[in-house]
């Protein structure tokens, strides 16, 4: 509030035109918020369709999505009650309910932030074959989660009575503006620094795993698309050096809204896409472009001549096709089922190959093409389990 010369106390923002940036705040909510939730349903679809496996990632990324739905189902009414307006073109009533609407989304959307996060660590130590990994991942998770604890209590704690942040009527103590704003900047900082982490991490992780540079080189750009996030983090930062100066607040955090809601929505898009392999490589392969390459490269007979999915045929059996075994010089495997692999699209593929003392080394592998002359038709091999796959020291979930 401010006096003027009459020594009358004007109301924030006595002094501007009645602008409303309401619609713009719905519709970069709107926007963004339902992307997002499409795309989650697009991963849960791959999850249980395709590869028939939900995680704990799953489960999180979930109630991500979630808090972002309620975040933005809360925003609607908030701008409908003068979000986006200068407090001294509204009612007071008015400015009550959109002040104490605004202060309901701030736990909202820290916890939001922070669920996306927790997902992709979550992801990523189902494909972490280090223990080193292992363990900084999992620190890495609880240090999220305290932080965000901390960001939460902050918002609860920073009024004697928080009624005051919403009625201007009521006497109380509250923490300074410079505390606030320092507390603010911090929680920025360190959502901008685990965003770059979650996004570079793989680089170092995937670095000497035995996969093809360009799969490697595909994986690692979509882990990478989390610095969308720090980006939308970045900016938000900008805006909090003036939030709340003049006691504006419905006006004061347009922006913030916008680039908080941003940050949420593009973070729980980035935590989906790798989940979303599976179908990108399902289009590709029955797209008529991928077909047609393939029949004049000849790639994809090469493919299924270097795959591991791969049917051991019996001795006396025949099968109409040429059928192929694999003959390992390394250790032993288990039998895989030819196309359990390729519908899982689970991380045993990016996953280095371990002996006993946790040494990788490199496999050699043998094609062997056989023909039978006999006229019995083959027996299948049983399918394995899911989730049962064996790799050498290492059980691996079906994932990815």
């Amino acid at each position: 509030m401010s006096i003027n010369s009459t020594g009358l106390i004007l109301l924030p923002g006595a002094g501007e035109p009645d602008y409303n940036r309401g619609p713009a705040i719905i519709a970069a909510v709107t926007i963004t918020t339902v992307l997002a939730l499409a795309i989650v349903l697009l991963r849960l679809w791959v999850r249980v369709t395709m590869v028939r496996s939900v995680g704990s990632d799953d489960y999180v990324i979930i109630g991500a999505i979630l808090l972002s739905v309620v975040g933005w189902l809360i925003v609607i009414p908030e701008v409908m009650h003068g979000g986006g307006r200068h407090v001294a073109h509204l009612d007071p009533e008015e400015v009550k309910i959109g002040l104490k609407l605004n202060f309901v989304t701030q736990p909202v959307y820290l916890i939001a932030t922070t669920a996306s996060k927790v997902s992709i660590a979550l992801f990523l130590l189902r494909i972490a074959s280090d223990k080193g990994w292992k363990r900084f991942l999992w620190g890495l998770l609880g240090f999220m989660i305290l932080y965000t604890f901390v960001a939460v209590l902050t918002v609860f704690l920073q009024c004697s009575n928080l009624a005051v942040l919403w009625d201007s009527t009521i006497v109380t103590s509250c923490w300074s503006p410079q505390t606030l704003r320092g507390l603010s900047y911090a929680n920025v900082s360190l959502t901008i620094i685990t965003d770059f982490i979650l996004a570079l991490i793989p680089i170092p992780m995937l670095w000497n795993v035995q996969i093809n540079a360009r799969v490697k080189i595909s994986i690692l750009g979509i882990m990478s698309l989390g610095l969308f996030a720090s980006a939308a983090s970045i900016i938000k930062a900008t805006t909090l050096k003036d939030y709340g100066k003049t006691g504006d607040f419905l006006w004061d955090s347009t922006d913030l809204t916008i680039w908080i809601t941003t940050e949420v929505n593009v973070g729980i898009i980035a935590a989906c896409l790798p989940c979303l392999k599976p179908l990108f490589k399902k289009i590709l392969e029955n797209s008529s472009w991928y077909t047609s390459k393939d029949r004049s490269t000849g790639y994809a007979a090469r493919r299924n001549n270097r795959s591991h999915q791969m049917k051991i045929i019996p001795s006396g059996y025949q099968h109409s096709r040429n059928q192929h075994s694999v003959v390992s010089t390394g250790p032993r495997r288990s039998r895989i089922q030819a196309g359990d692999l390729e519908n899982n699209a689970s991380e045993e593929m990016i996953l280095p190959i371990q002996t006993s003392n946790h040494a990788t080394k490199i496999t050699k592998t043998t094609v062997v093409t056989i023909a039978r002359a006999d006229t019995t038709e083959y027996e299948k091999d049983p399918p394995l389990e899911s989730g049962k796959t064996i790799w050498p020291g290492q059980q691996v979930e079906d994932r990815f």
